[in-house]
Parts: C-alpha cells; sequence; structure tokens
C-alpha cells in the first residue's frame, strides 16, 4: 500500500516575510522563527492569500486521501469495502500512523496558515477574515467529528500543555464563528476576498456566503437529537441568510498535477471497491449514477459490491479479490485526478437537509417531499444526469433496495423505495438514504451521519478486530492519537473527561444519541 504520512512541521514561504509555523508535539504553540528585529510585524493582503491555498488542500485531505479519509471514514460509512489484506482499519481496528495524517493535515497545515490570516485581518481585510473563519469551521468539524474533544480554543497559546475543548463547546463556538463571519461577509461582498488563490470559488463572495449558511444548516441538524432547541434556531437562521440553491454553488477544489484530486488519485492504487450496501441500493433502485461512481468488475462488466470487514482469507477468495481481474466493481479511474476539481460541499445536500428539518417542524422554505425531491434532481444534475424523465422516474420509483447475494449471501438493506412515502419514520430514512448517495465520495460527511441519523441502514461487518467494537455495531470515533498522549499527555488525560465515556471506539460523540 502506497502512504504517506506528513512530517509534523511545517515551513509555509512567502513574499517578504519566511516563518516556520510549528506545533511542537503537533498541537503546541506556533513559533516564529525570523526574530530580526527589522522583519515585518504583519501579513499584507497578498501574503494572506497566498497561505490560502494550501488550507484549502490540507482541510480536504487531498495529498491523504487514502490515509485520513478512504481508510476510516470511506469504510465506515460503508461508501466502498476494501479488498487490500493489509488493511486493518475497515474491520475497525484503529490504525494510529494512518489515521494521525487527518491530525496533522488540520494541526500542522491547515490551521496555521488559518490562524495567521484570521488574527492579521481581525481590523481590515473583512472578506478576508470572513471566508478563512468559514474555512476553520469547515476543517474543524470534520476533525471534531473524528475525535470528539480536540484542541480548539488553545490553538496558537504558548505553553507545554495545549489544552483540549468539549465538544458541545466547539460546536457552540461553530456557531457563533459562522454568525458573525457571514454577518460580516454579507455586509462586504463587493470586497475582493482571496481571488485566483481561492481554490474553491475562485473569489466569488456571494458562493462563500452561501457555503457558509450551508455549512451551519448542516452543523444544527447534526445537534439536532441531542440540542433540537439550539438546532432549530441555528438552522433556520442559516436557512434565512441565504443557503446553497444551485448547481454552481457546488462547491469543489480546483486541481493541479502537483496538488492532483486526492479521490481520483487513491482510486489509482486500486485498493477498495464497491460496498454491499452501495450495490444493493444503487442496483435496487436502478440509480444511473452507478456508472459515474464505479467502474464494472473486469470480468463480466456488471457492477457488484462487496461485504465491509472481510478477513484477509476472505479478501484472498477470488470472488472477493482486489487485483485486476476482479469480479467486484472497482472505484473510478484516476485518468482525469489533474484535471477534475475534488468534492467539498454539494447544493443537493442543502436539499435534504432543508427536507429533514421541514420534518422536525422547522421553516425550511417548502415541504420535506419537494425539498427532497429536488435534492434527488440535484445530485443527478451534479454528476451530469440532466435528462428529465430519467430523474423523474428515478424521484417516483417503486423498486425496493436488492440482495447482493454473493460468498456472504448478503439480502436486501433495507425495504423503502425512492418514492416519498406517507410514514414520518419511512420519510426520514429515504432522506438520510438519499443524502448518503449524494454525498458520495465525501465520506467525512457520510459517516458522521450514519452516526448521527442512523441512515441509511448499513450491513454488519463481517469481522471485527476491535475488541470495543464487535462487528454488529457501528465504530462511533477514533481514540485519542499516541503521539499527543507523548507530547501533550495532561491535555489528552484531561480530554477523556470530555468525552462522557472510556477513549474508546465505541463511545459516542456527544451529538451521536443513536443506539447502535
Amino acid at each position: 500500500m502506497k502512504r504517506h504520512l506528513s512530517s509534523y512541521k511545517k515551513t509555509i514561504g512567502y513574499t517578504l516575510l519566511s516563518l516556520v509555523l510549528i506545533f511542537s508535539g503537533c498541537t503546541k504553540n506556533f513559533e516564529e522563527i525570523n526574530t530580526d528585529d527589522g522583519r515585518l510585524s504583519e501579513l499584507s493582503p497578498a501574503d494572506n492569500r497566498s497561505l490560502f491555498p494550501s488550507a484549502v488542500m490540507a482541510g480536504l485531505n487531498a495529498n491523504g486521501y487514502i490515509i485520513s479519509t478512504a481508510l476510516f471514514a470511506g469504510v465506515y460509512s460503508q461508501h466502498f469495502a476494501s479488498t487490500q489484506p493489509a488493511h486493518m482499519s475497515h474491520r475497525y481496528l484503529i490504525v494510529q500512523d494512518w489515521v494521525s495524517h487527518q491530525w496533522a493535515n488540520t494541526y500542522v497545515s491547515a490551521m496555521p496558515a488559518l490562524y495567521n490570516i484570521i488574527e492579521s485581518t481581525k481590523a481590515k481585510d473583512p472578506t478576508l477574515n470572513a471566508v478563512a473563519r468559514i474555512w476553520k469551521v469547515f476543517v474543524l468539524h470534520r476533525t471534531t467529528d473524528y475525535w470528539g474533544p480536540i484542541p480548539y480554543s488553545k490553538i496558537g497559546e504558548k505553553g507545554t500543555v495545549i489544552g483540549y475543548d468539549s465538544q458541545k463547546d466547539i460546536y457552540y463556538d461553530f456557531f457563533k464563528e459562522l454568525d458573525e463571519a457571514t454577518t460580516l461577509l454579507k455586509a462586504n461582498l463587493a470586497i475582493p476576498s482571496f481571488a485566483t488563490k481561492d481554490p474553491i470559488y475562485a473569489g466569488d463572495n456571494a458562493k462563500w456566503l452561501k457555503f457558509g449558511n450551508t455549512l451551519r444548516l448542516r452543523l444544527a441538524l447534526r445537534i439536532s437529537k441531542v440540542e433540537p432547541g439550539k438546532a432549530k434556531e441555528e438552522a433556520e437562521k442559516a436557512f434565512a441568510g441565504g443557503v446553497m440553491t444551485e448547481l454552481a454553488d457546488d462547491a469543489y477544489m480546483a486541481v493541479t498535477s502537483a496538488n492532483p484530486n486526492g479521490f481520483n488519485l487513491q482510486s489509482g492504487w486500486n485498493e477498495s471497491r464497491m460496498s454491499s450496501t452501495m450495490e444493493s441500493l444503487l442496483k435496487g433502485y436502478n440509480d444511473p449514477r452507478i456508472s459515474k461512481f464505479f467502474r464494472p468488475a473486469v470480468t463480466d462488466g456488471q457492477f457488484r459490491g462487496v461485504r465491509n470487514g472481510m478477513s484477509q482469507a476472505q479478501q484472498n477468495i477470488p470472488a472477493n479479490s482486489f487485483d485486476n481481474s476482479s469480479d467486484v466493481s472497482l472505484r473510478l479511474a484516476p485518468i482525469n485526478m489533474n484535471t477534475t476539481p475534488q468534492a467539498c460541499m454539494y447544493t443537493a445536500e442543502a436539499y435534504f437537509l432543508r427536507a429533514e428539518g421541514a420534518l422536525n417542524g422547522w421553516n425550511m422554505g417548502g415541504t420535506a417531499k419537494d425539498l427532497y425531491e429536488k435534492g434527488i434532481e440535484m445530485s443527478m444534475r451534479t454528476w451530469a444526469i440532466t435528462d428529465a424523465t430519467i430523474i423523474s422516474n428515478y424521484i417516483n420509483g417503486t423498486s425496493l433496495p436488492m440482495a447482493p447475494g454473493g460468498y456472504f449471501n448478503t439480502p436486501a438493506l433495507t425495504d423503502i423505495p425512492v418514492k416519498f412515502a406517507t410514514d414520518p419514520e419511512k420519510q426520514r430514512e429515504q432522506i438520510g438514504t438519499q443524502k448518503w448517495l449524494a454525498l458520495f465520495p465525501e465520506s467525512h460527511e457520510a459517516w458522521a451521519e450514519v452516526r448521527r441519523s442512523g441512515y441509511p441502514k448499513t450491513y454488519p461487518l463481517i469481522n471485527s478486530d476491535n475488541p470495543d467494537v464487535p462487528k454488529e455495531k457501528m465504530i462511533r470515533r477514533a481514540t485519542f492519537l499516541t503521539i499527543e498522549r507523548n507530547s501533550n499527555g495532561p491535555a489528552v488525560i484531561a480530554a477523556e473527561g470530555l468525552l462522557g465515556g472510556p477513549d474508546k471506539a465505541s463511545t459516542p460523540l456527544w451529538w451521536d444519541k443513536n443506539p447502535f
């Protein structure tokens, strides 16, 4: 397996100013190495713009997708299944050398740049400040949703111990940050922001405003089972502020040959396949996105998945194998990894969030049914499926998920059609299931939503290597890192008290109230 773990020091150079931004032990304080009294005391707008692309790339884990995303959220959400015998994480074993890449991308690569941008633009450059704060929330919400308590309010402070915050406090501050950032951005839309240094929206502040409000809506739904009142308040404010509604609002990171699409790059390593969960849904619904998501099996041109959690012996069985003559559907080809932008957030998700909010009785500007159907339409259009008849037939389809069968005689995943039901709980399952499909391949969010909503239903693992998480249960989090225990030990010990349970993969996060 190809791996590349970043070092825990990242040097960022820019015009007229040379700083080394360091977390000693991953989350220790930033230190300036240039101490010459004649050095520049603040960053210029050009300096800040130059820092932003690296923060975006690191925030999306583009340079370590397989380590930080595919081998954890990708298989835990069952967006994918592993057919590589060397992999262990898909059997719920937390391989710290791999998952630490998520931590390093956040605290070594993304946050030093964002911290400096935000600090140096507080009294000026309002649009730079607002967009950087929105992106900060995006980066850190993915990180806290892996571990729970993380360093947050103490980022940038000096000291030998960098404390962790509870996830509740972090989420409440997320809402504060997004409220302030979107208010600031709305009041200054005409002032240029990151312009050509913005790899997502190329400096389009109006789109960043929609992105920030949609992120706020996402986080509001995340806490809906633990803080329903706060969730309603934040969701309605987000919707009123203007969320993503058009295909042009889809957020992607532009890529180059030097910084390729991490998802497509990893596809070429031939280590993951279609999961049985995907197979049951996509084939049962005759979903036209199936050929957009996966390539057919080499042997017979059919789309075929495998179960998650196979042992090494089971992975080596020809029917489940990972070699190039596989009977299993492969991930998308990597041929366009240098030109295909990397997905960040889809407009379709905004509609599914609003649909669930409408079921909760919140003001989301439409009925749950209409918003659900619009979410499906937007997802189809995102994947270049534009024929109105095809989309309408899918939305009104009554076929059910199919039974994959195969080596493990796998039954159908569930019994819901695509056509919107009359039963409220089935409606929730439909919204959650279609949102999970529409999120592909953004598995960070997919895993969080499976834990939060319980949907889609997923198959139990064939085997679990984690004694704390039985194969029929959902893994709830990554355990705290050994590198952090070694370098920031007192803070990690204190963080255990913020978890609400032991430092185990079976301990639910603050917002996770599902019994599975």
